[in-house]
Formats: C-alpha cells, structure tokens, sequence
C-alpha cells in the first residue's frame, strides 16, 4: 500500500491556514477578498492636516469631518467591543477606530477577518480619542486585499540584510526609511529633468543593443540578435549615441538611462544602474561645473532638506559654490595631456 503524502507542517503553514479560513469567511460574508475599485480616499498626510476642523463644543463632545482612507493594516488591538487598527500607506498612518455599534453586524463581522498586511478602505469621522490620538471613527468598512503571508515583526522589521535585498517590496513597507529614500530618488530624478529643460537641453532615449561596447571601458553583456544573425553588446555608457546628435545639430542634449557592465555586484553596485551624460555646444569646463552646481542644488530644494546635509562622519555644506573662483591652468604647470590639446577643445590655458 502506497504511504499517504504527509502534509507541511510548521508554524508558518498553520499562521497561512488561518488566514486562508479568514480568507472564506469574507466570502461568506459577500465580499470580494481580492479587492475591488475604491476612488475618493484621501492619503492619510492630507487626512491629519483636517485635524484642525474637529469641533469640540461646551459639553467636550466632538464633530469631525468625514474622511474616506485606504491603506495597510500594521497594527491590531482588540478591546472588548472596540478595535483599534493602525492603518498605514504611503504618506503616513492614521489609529481606525471600530466600535460594534458604530459599524453594524456585517461590519463587525467582517472587522473579526483581518489579518496585520491587509489592505482595508474605510469611511468614517476624523476624531481624537480620550488620549489625544487622532483616529477614525468607523462608519463603513471596505475589504480591499487579503494578505495570506505573515508580516514581519512590528518592532524589528525586515532585519535579514539578504532577505531586504531580494524582497525589496517588502523593504519598502517594514523598514522605516526605505520608502522615503525611494520616492526622495523619484524627486531628485525629476527635478534633473526639469532643471536641464529649463536649460534648454533636449532628452533622448539612445538604442541599448550596440555593435561594439564603446564610450567607456567596461566588460559588457553579450547577446545576439537573430533577425540579423549577428551579435550585439548591452550598452555600457550613453556616449557615442549623444554626441553624434550633437554633431547633427543637437546643441544640447542628454540622456537619463539604463547602462549594464558585465562587472562586480555588491549591495552598492549593480551591473544595471542608471546614468547621466548630457552635451553642450558653444561651451566649456566651466559651462559643466555652473551646470552641475545648478543641477544639485535644484535636487536638493525638490527633496525639501537643508543644504546642509550629513555624509558619511561629516558634513557637506551645499550653500557654497562649488567652484569660488573661475580656475586657470598654468600651462607650465599643466600636464603633458592637457599642454597637448588641440585648439578645439574647450580648456584654455593662461600664459
């Protein structure tokens, strides 16, 4: 007689099992565990800046306006009658507040199935509890995405500095910080963008298969392209491509793109990354410094810090400029590379 499969156990197979009964239970209640459009919520940053518009009148009884939020259950408290949820998205979080009477059966029936990970809709009132924590009172609840893996601890996050690496969704929601370095990166990258329009400059999207791995010196990744049987290079620098539009008349151009070098890989360099090169007729070295400065300090205003920023056991104070003084090379001082320059290039040098 074949012996019978036994089944997976472990703490993490019965915590999924558990989630999973939560998961059938919603559907018995008539709604759909997977999710459903949910428009109108505000995020939960402009939700707390409503604080101001809670009234409260002689007998200390309190009249907030409605709001309506989506988010990620991070946190669960149940008292009694009362569940107190800390419900989490991208701008910031906000305590739930769902009372039994306030909500209804269905409500409360529903409010038993949640699970920390969970992503939830609510209706309800802006108010401060007896703390002074600014809430929602619960009128109305949304099931909007049922989480069936068990989140990482509270208080410690996502601490496996593999594990952050490999999952990084899961790095951006458990470990504080992360998120708000991404979307700092998503401003920096526009206000690049807009600074070098504002400088008339022209961006362009450059072919990433090249016939031969030029404009830098890198080990490139090697592929081939059937249609025209013949092998091709991933790009390992933006140059060559710009300035062949520079010499067709492009007079300012750039590109912000990927770059892929069949090189070395830690957790602060990866073979795929992202660079800038841009091209400038009618200029010079100090064109690219003015132009350097100017794209920084743009980067740094859009972030919303100081100019004053910490790096590494320093600091670096970004409201000097970078370069006081224009620099002039003795030519008896300047090296053999330089002295040797064709007139053409853009560096003179002071005799």
């Amino acid at each position: 007689m074949a012996k019978e499969k036994e089944e997976p156990t472990g703490t993490g197979v019965v915590l999924e099992a558990a989630r999973r009964e939560k998961m059938r239970r919603i559907e018995e209640l008539g709604f759909d565990p997977w999710g459903q459009r949910f428009d109108g919520h505000l995020a939960i940053a402009n939700i707390r800046e409503m604080e101001g518009q809670i009234v409260v009148d002689e007998a200390q009884h309190s009249t907030g306006p409605k709001v309506r939020a989506a988010g990620r259950i991070i946190l669960q408290r149940k008292k009694g009658k009362l569940i107190f949820l800390d419900l989490w998205d991208w701008s910031g979080k906000i305590q739930i507040l769902i009372g039994a009477n306030q909500v209804g059966e269905t409500n409360w029936e529903l409010a038993q199935c949640f699970d920390l990970g969970d992503i939830i809709g609510v209706d309800g009132e802006l108010m401060r509890t007896r703390t002074g924590e600014l809430s929602i009172s619960a009128e109305q609840l949304t099931f909007l995405s049922k989480s069936l893996e068990t989140p990482p601890a509270k208080f410690h996050g996502l601490t496996d500095p593999d594990l952050r690496s490999r999952m990084r969704y899961m790095d951006l929601v458990h470990t504080d910080g992360v998120l708000e370095r991404m979307l700092r990166r998503t401003k920096i990258i526009h206000s690049v963008r807009s600074t070098l329009a504002d400088e008339g400059f022209v961006e362009v999207e450059g072919p990433t298969l090249h016939t031969i791995a030029g404009g830098a010196a890198a080990r490139p990744f090697n592929t081939h392209h059937n249609a025209l049987d013949i092998p091709l290079v991933l790009r390992i620098a933006l140059e060559l491509h710009l300035k062949r539009l520079l010499v067709g008349g492009v007079e300012r151009v750039y590109e912000l793109g990927r770059v892929y070098r069949n090189e070395g890989i830690d957790q602060k360099h990866n073979p795929e990354f992202t660079m800038l090169e841009l091209y400038q007729a009618y200029g010079d070295y100090h064109s690219m410094m003015d132009l350097t400065e100017k794209i920084i300090t743009d980067a740094i205003k859009a972030t919303g810090q100081g100019f004053v920023l910490p790096w590494n056991d320093t600091e670096i104070d970004f409201t000097r400029r970078l370069h006081e003084k224009n620099t002039t090379i003795s030519s008896e001082n300047a090296p053999e590379s330089i002295r040797t320059m064709p007139p053409q290039c853009s560096l003179t040098l002071s005799r």
